[in-house]
């Protein structure tokens, strides 16, 4: 449930960032995010809502429903918190901005959050069951979009995925991971949609478990001239939601550190990211 405003902590902001700029609590994850430069940046660390404060750009968003506030969070050593989203109509609903288009800088996208999914059995959005849990699109006006599988699907048991789309939307160029998953454990996820459409030669959709590139370009699947879709995205006017895409289906798990960010992050910085947020420093990219 999201606490009342007579809670006893009154600070309604996520602990650390002021304007893009680090504070001197900041943790290294987060100086890491902020070096890197985002668009927008949600820490998930509200004691209060309705609001979900955006550090850089003002990107503020609005709780629905009866979501958790001051969950556990998925960083290693820091103590900001992240949201638990309860799949009864719970989700955070930010308005539409150009910012959060694929077409908009010329440099590409990328998406970064930490999932946590607390249950991996559930009805979808079609007979093969799956949710959109952080999605830009609406009927005739589809960007992209995260999507995680039900167990229950015959093909694509628990596959999270990133699409990305024409306005018409029905199929997608995207990239994907599909492992044995464990309920309640955090999964650091990024996508990231190159610059262009099916006219510029190897752009695609990428997609990072854990640190880890799992999919991508040159794969023919992730390319956007893969035929007969051949991909030309174009930015609309459809709020980012986080947990669900249609209202009707949603994330019963919890998100934490969502950042957006106007271009295609490089493989050592996701991997330091990754690194960073979970305490598992030292390791190497390539094992």
């Amino acid at each position: 449930m999201i606490p009342s405003p007579d809670a006893p902590r009154d600070s309604n902001t996520s602990s650390g960032t002021t304007s893009g700029t680090p504070s001197n609590t900041a943790s290294r994850y987060e100086r890491a995010v902020l070096a890197s430069q985002p668009i927008a940046y949600w820490r998930m660390g509200e004691a209060k809502g309705p609001s979900i404060i955006d550090s850089i750009n003002g990107h503020n968003g609005t709780l629905h429903g009866t979501p958790s506030l001051q969950e556990t969070g998925a960083l290693a050593g820091d103590p900001n918190t992240a949201i638990l989203l309860d799949g009864q109509g719970s989700y955070i609903e930010m308005p539409s901005h150009q910012d959060f288009s694929q077409c908009t800088s010329g440099e590409g996208l990328s998406i970064e959050a930490w999932l946590r999914p607390d249950l991996l059995e559930f009805e979808g959005e079609s007979t093969d069951p799956y949710i959109h849990w952080l999605a830009k699109g609406c009927m005739g006006q589809q960007e992209w979009a995260l999507r995680f599988y039900s167990a229950k699907s015959m093909r694509r048991p628990n596959r999270i995925s990133a699409y990305i789309f024409n306005p018409s939307g029905r199929k997608g160029v995207g990239a994907y991971f599909q492992d044995e998953l464990i309920a309640g454990e955090w999964i650091h996820v990024v996508a990231c949609f190159d610059p262009g459409n099916a006219d510029t030669q190897s752009a695609g959709v990428s997609i990072y478990k854990n640190g880890k590139r799992r999919l991508g370009p040159p794969y023919q699947s992730t390319l956007y001239n893969n035929p007969p879709l051949k991909l030309y995205p174009m930015p609309g006017v459809a709020p980012l939601r986080l947990g669900t895409r249609d209202l009707k289906h949603c994330l019963v798990g919890a998100l934490d550190e969502v950042a957006l960010y106007p271009r295609v992050l490089t493989a050592n910085e996701v991997w330091d990211h990754f690194q960073l947020g979970s305490g598992v420093l030292g390791s190497s990219i390539h094992q």
